[in-house]
């Protein structure tokens, strides 16, 4: 035969996409026959891995059937005898999984490892970044240079430095989009005191807002990316999903179960007032919050369609823990309540929301090792993606700043909801970019919050009514550029094959919206748009 055939496969090591091009039947047979037993088997919930490497495969292709029958057999001995056993311990303890106590101790290595890089990172550049007066946010730089950084090593032809650098930090990364929705949750927890300052008709002009702002941000980027892809004349290409990430198990909360209990008992006994009472019952609470994610992620089979989204049931089980906490050390609800989040104002101890909070900034650089992962896709899809992000940016932006003004919400409340559509990790810093006071920031995460909330519960049906079928490129960019992780986490379970490009859009919106707010005369004129006096 001499036709030739062309696909793409998946590294099992480092999930990277590999072209392979065969040209007789026979070398296609055989090579589907080894990935079908000793040469590609992948034990994703044990740790196991088995791969033959890229330029083994290539090798087989390499012996067609005109060749020597001996340099055949001589092309698949090497293959056969190079394939090595990884260790990737994705989920050590996940029920059936099968590892050992070396598997496990370097999974934490590399765990512990990787955030402490990513903690130690983000701190430096916050203090750096405070130093020189720069606006920019600091967690930006830090996304920027990890792509920089492995662009360059890749431009180098350093790729075993760059598939050490992604291996190593992948546990990292992925605990992280793990415990994504507890590093959003302290906004809503707090949303008592955040609305308590509001009057009952700011409340609802805001409430409007993130009503039809979702729908309206939906719509737009789903208008460019369309029009934009028939200017640039792409051509949509099949993309593969990401694998889900590994469970909850019960571990997870016999052990949080026990720290809140514990730790519960602590805040009681403990005299009011002291370090030790504090210190208590931030514990208490931070393993409230915990539990409620657990609960809310694998509810009960009787009682999964009675459940709310898991950010919502989170922020209700932390909520009824603040207080039982409050009850047991004598504070109260609202005094336990203040001390979750304090941020540190007046010397105050930080509270559970405070250490939640404290992983946004890690959460931001995380996204450069993302999109360095998806920069074929990026580079195939440019236009569309580049574009959409930075039109439904802007639009957004002004969008929101002009309907606040236009309904007479006021220059703070205004400019603290215009980032409504990017990530919390990001609004905050765009929201006092924009002359929002800081008591108001939290009126600006829980806008996020809520945005994404809707996000999740109507985007697809949205897009469904406005024609937008069958499309995971536009679907994902829209979803993530108007409802950020939440609304692409739900994209994600119903469509998984827009995930890459939810993925993409989620991390370039905040990017794209926070450099329009660090252009001076984009600022003042979105300002302008909310009534900031000049």
């Amino acid at each position: 035969p001499t036709s030739r055939m062309t696909w793409t496969t998946r590294n099992a090591v480092n999930n990277k996409p590999v072209v392979r091009t065969r040209q007789a039947a026979t070398a296609r047979t055989h090579l589907l026959r080894m990935k079908k037993t000793a040469a590609h088997k992948t034990m994703q919930n044990g740790s196991v891995v088995e791969s033959t490497s890229n330029h083994h495969v290539v090798g087989v292709a390499s012996a067609s059937p005109q060749s020597p029958p001996a340099a055949r057999q001589a092309v698949v001995a090497r293959a056969s005898a190079s394939s090595a056993t990884t260790r990737v311990p994705l989920n050590p303890f996940a029920p059936g999984s099968k590892y050992t106590v070396e598997g496990v101790v370097m999974y934490y290595v590399k765990l512990l490892a990787g955030l402490g890089t990513l903690l130690a990172a983000d701190s430096a550049l916050k203090k750096a970044v405070l130093s020189a007066g720069i606006t920019f946010p600091s967690p930006l730089i830090g996304m920027f240079l990890v792509i920089g950084v492995l662009c360059l090593l890749s431009a180098a032809n350093q790729q075993k430095a760059v598939d050490a650098v992604m291996e190593a930090i992948s546990p990292a990364l992925n605990w992280i989009s793990r415990w994504l929705p507890l590093f959003y949750v302290p906004s809503l927890v707090i949303l008592p005191i955040a609305v308590k300052s509001l009057n009952p008709a700011a409340l609802t002009k805001v409430s409007l807002i993130v009503a039809l702002g979702m729908p309206f941000s939906l719509l737009v980027t789903a208008f460019l990316v369309t029009r934009i892809r028939k200017l640039a004349n792409t051509t949509a290409q099949p993309v593969t999903p990401a694998p889900p990430l590994a469970p909850f198990t019960e571990q997870h909360a016999v052990a949080w179960g026990s720290i809140g209990f514990l730790s519960g008992i602590v805040a009681c006994f403990a005299a009011q007032g002291t370090a030790l009472a504090a210190n208590a019952s931030a514990v208490a609470t931070l393993a409230f919050t915990v539990l409620g994610l657990l609960i809310g992620s694998d509810p009960h089979p009787s009682m999964k369609k009675y459940m709310p989204h898991p950010v919502i049931t989170t922020s209700l089980v932390a909520n009824a823990g603040v207080a039982l906490v409050g009850m047991l050390n004598g504070v109260g609800y609202m005094g336990t309540l203040k001390a979750y989040l304090t941020k540190g104002a007046a010397g105050a101890a930080w509270g559970a929301g405070d250490w939640l909070m404290s992983f946004l900034g890690i959460v931001v650089i995380s996204f450069g090792f993302r999109i360095y992962g998806q920069r074929a896709l990026l580079r195939r899809h440019l236009m569309e993606i580049l574009g959409s992000a930075a039109g439904s940016a802007i639009i957004s932006l002004a969008a929101t700043c002009l309907a606040g003004r236009l309904l007479g919400l006021g220059p703070d409340l205004t400019t603290a909801v215009a980032p409504r559509s990017v990530t919390v990790a990001l609004a905050m810093p765009i929201a006092t970019q924009l002359g929002a006071p800081a008591e108001l920031i939290p009126i600006c995460a829980t806008a996020v919050v809520l945005t994404g909330l809707i996000g999740a519960a109507l985007a697809q049906k949205i897009l469904d009514l406005a024609g937008f079928k069958n499309d995971p490129i536009t679907r994902g960019l829209s979803v993530a550029a108007a409802a950020h992780g939440l609304g692409t986490a739900a994209l994600a379970r119903a469509e998984p094959e827009a995930l890459p490009f939810c993925a993409l859009a989620y991390g370039l919106m905040g990017v794209a919206a926070s450099t329009w707010v660090a252009i001076p005369v984009v600022r003042s004129m979105l300002m302008w748009l909310a009534g900031v006096p000049a």
